[in-house]
């Protein structure tokens, strides 16, 4: 859907492609021209890193999801973003181009931003240009839910976290992708944590009138 909506030539990162390298789409994704990448081998994203290097000073163009893998979170436009894409444009004085996708069950949505130009940057910059960028693309992102049909937090049901989760999974369906794979290949920056993770004690803890706060409800 993505090469849809450019419209132009260019080579994809994947990271984790995993059933990719055996199968009918991943013949077709070397045709076209791909760089599989293993995102927690030190070494594949080193040899993935240098192949992009080669390509950019070619002048080829390149197709990355800086979010590294699917965003499941129920209030984040855009996850946290490895800073590989801008460290990239800053060394080889590239241009970024933002692009948001939003789907509506099995329909597609894009909106392209502006070029990003990063020349005279240095590296010194490459996660507040990190930063900016993720900026850029919740802003492209938040105009795209504006234009579709808007859902009151109160018509929803109370598995609709869990359905919409369920429902990413689903999309790749013929790929061995877990919420845990999920969570493991995602960008965490240091002193940043999860909902599911702070109140994660919640699962082994034993009601008693002692705790019994902890299950209040406040709202």
């Amino acid at each position: 859907m993505a090469f849809a909506a450019i419209g132009a030539p260019c080579w994809i990162l994947l990271g984790n492609p995993r059933e990719l390298y055996k199968s009918i789409d991943g013949m077709m994704l070397e045709l076209n021209g791909w760089i599989p990448m293993d995102v927690q081998c030190k070494e594949d994203r080193a040899a993935a890193k240098a192949k992009m290097e080669l390509l950019l000073d070619k002048g080829a163009n390149l197709l990355i999801f800086p979010e590294g893998t699917q965003n499941i979170s129920p209030n984040a436009l855009v996850g946290h973003l490895y800073a590989g894409a801008v460290n990239l444009a800053i060394t080889h004085n590239a241009e970024i181009v933002p692009i948001a996708i939003c789907r509506d069950k099995d329909f597609y949505y894009f909106s392209i931003g502006e070029n990003i130009k990063y020349s005279g940057e240095t590296k010194d910059s490459v996660f507040q240009k990190t930063d900016e960028l993720r900026d850029r693309m919740a802003t492209l992102k938040w105009e795209l839910i504006e234009r579709l049909k808007m859902q009151k937090r109160r018509e929803l049901s109370k598995t609709a976290l869990k359905d919409f989760v369920n429902d990413v999974i689903r999309l790749k369906a013929e790929y061995s992708l877990s919420v845990d794979d999920i969570r493991a290949e995602q960008f965490r920056p240091k002193g940043v944590v999860d909902a599911d993770e702070v109140f994660a004690f919640m699962e082994s803890l034993e009601p008693s009138l002692k705790n019994a706060f902890l299950f209040k409800r406040t709202c």
